[in-house]
């Protein structure tokens, strides 16, 4: 039998045979996709997202399902009450897509958290999260549906826009020692899936910039060092992967095609990824990364679009736009969420 050879083992030509696509996926595995290579495999996609296509004046929420490659369609839409003047934004999707959390504003009265159930079709009450008088908004759930990171102003005990976690089993809010600046404008929560790391946007002394992102981990209660992450202009909306070490979100930078751009933090590699075809000259903002860190769906206001605001999504294995036949309107489409569904 033919034998090959590595170092002092020897196997069989047939064993390496078999072995070798296994070694590719280990060796290439999240490396972006170069042609005359094998094309990665489609995923379904649920796309969570805000428009104004029903209504000119208060958005709601729709889902969008999409195959990965080039066809999608809306499969559905929360179901709250349109009796009344309400709004509802920022949808945030658990990762088994059965619940989508987001804001739920009644004209002229302070914003909510609530959540919907897609496969109850039907709200989730969640007791003591909106035991506020004041405005409770942006939503960030972990995959599992029980952490839930948002941004209040003026809570009880507190002055300003500030970041709160709170735990949906046992209906309590966790202590976050260190994460709020008393006199500082701390929003834009944005939880990782393992629900462990908490990005927010900050406008805080002592920053590299006029905004700055900052990452906290909620089991080891403390902030962390991330020297290489913003510059001296403005980085918001930040968005994280399942374990936290991809950081999505939008800059005005030097360096970008225009505006704002989309940019991409690897935490283990201590710079940003490169996103060939993502960015234009127009401005782009509010990415979402799906949890394995593959898709980027965002906003921009390229004026090929639709409309004046539209989704686009990006897959990072194949760097390119994906086709999405049916997700956007003629009025304004935004605040996308975007999870794979097994």
């Amino acid at each position: 039998m033919a034998t090959m050879s590595i170092g002092k083992a020897t196997l069989s030509a047939s064993i390496m045979k078999r072995l070798l696509p296994c070694l590719a996926l280990v060796l290439f595995a999240g490396v972006p996709f170069v042609p005359g290579q094998q094309q990665p495999a489609p995923a379904k996609l649920l796309i969570a997202f805000s428009s104004y296509r029903d209504r000119p004046k208060h958005p709601n929420i729709y889902f969008y399902e999409h195959d990965g490659v080039a066809n999608g369609k809306i499969v559905g839409q929360v179901g709250t009450p349109r009796t009344i003047a309400s709004a509802d934004a920022q949808p945030s999707l658990s990762h088994d897509g059965q619940f989508c959390f987001f804001t739920h504003e009644v004209e002229n009265k302070t914003s909510r958290i609530y959540c919907w159930d897609l496969k109850q079709q039907k709200l989730v009450d969640l007791a003591n999260i909106n035991n506020s008088p004041n405005a409770q908004m942006g939503p960030s759930v972990s995959g599992d549906g029980n952490r839930i990171a948002f941004t209040a102003w003026n809570r009880p005990g507190a002055n300003g826009w500030h970041v709160y976690l709170f735990d949906k089993a046992s209906t309590k809010f966790t202590d976050l020692p260190g994460l709020n600046d008393p006199v500082a404008a701390d929003r834009m929560a944005a939880l990782s899936g393992n629900g462990r790391f908490l990005a927010f946007a900050s406008n805080r002394k002592g920053g590299a910039g006029l905004t700055d992102l900052y990452l906290y981990d909620c089991d080891e209660k403390k902030l962390l060092a991330t020297p290489e992450l913003n510059s001296k202009l403005s980085e918001l909306e930040p968005s994280l992967n399942h374990d936290g070490n991809l950081i999505a979100f939008a800059s005005e930078r030097p360096g970008g095609l225009g505006g704002r751009d989309i940019c991409l933090f690897n935490r283990t590699l201590g710079k940003l990824v490169p996103l060939p075809g993502l960015n234009s000259a127009d401005h782009e903002f509010s990415p979402a990364l799906s949890p394995d860190g593959r898709f980027i769906a965002f906003v921009s206001e390229r004026l090929e679009g639709e409309g004046q605001r539209d989704i686009y999504l990006y897959d990072r294995q194949t760097s390119k736009l994906l086709p999405t036949p049916g997700l956007n309107s003629k009025t304004e489409d935004f605040d996308p969420c975007v999870i794979v569904l097994k």
